[in-house]
């Protein structure tokens, strides 16, 4: 998928690796109601806007409803190893390799439970 224009979202394809990080999202506990938007830039990039209602997660090709509980911002090779558990969060994050706006704490907890996270940023 290439990189979309700021304001398009897209659902992933079938096969793509966001529909597991969906799938173990929906079992978080820490997880609320609301929307988590991804905007991931370059090569298999685009922006997500993955909506999370009564425990259950799924991918919308529409904006946010309001203002996100949390968006991820980031290159999508980035991003995508973050989500993954293939790079350390932690380290990416602090050394500016994708950004959190929103909710840092609701991400926070959020990549904790999902064991993307040792401890909280």
């Amino acid at each position: 998928m290439t990189r979309n224009p700021s304001n398009e979202f897209s659902v992933p394809a079938e096969g793509d690796s966001l529909h597991e990080f969906m799938r173990r999202l929906s079992s978080a506990k820490a997880l609320r109601d609301g929307d988590i938007v991804l905007r991931m830039t370059g090569a298999d990039g685009g922006n997500f806007c993955l909506r999370a209602m009564a425990g259950d997660v799924r991918a919308v090709a529409a904006p946010p409803n309001g203002t996100p509980r949390a968006e991820l911002i980031g290159n999508a090779r980035n991003l995508r190893a973050v989500l993954n558990g293939t790079k350390d969060a932690r380290a990416l994050f602090v050394a500016g390799g994708f950004r959190v706006r929103g909710d840092i704490r609701y991400v926070s907890d959020l990549g904790q439970a999902l064991g993307i996270l040792r401890t909280a940023i």
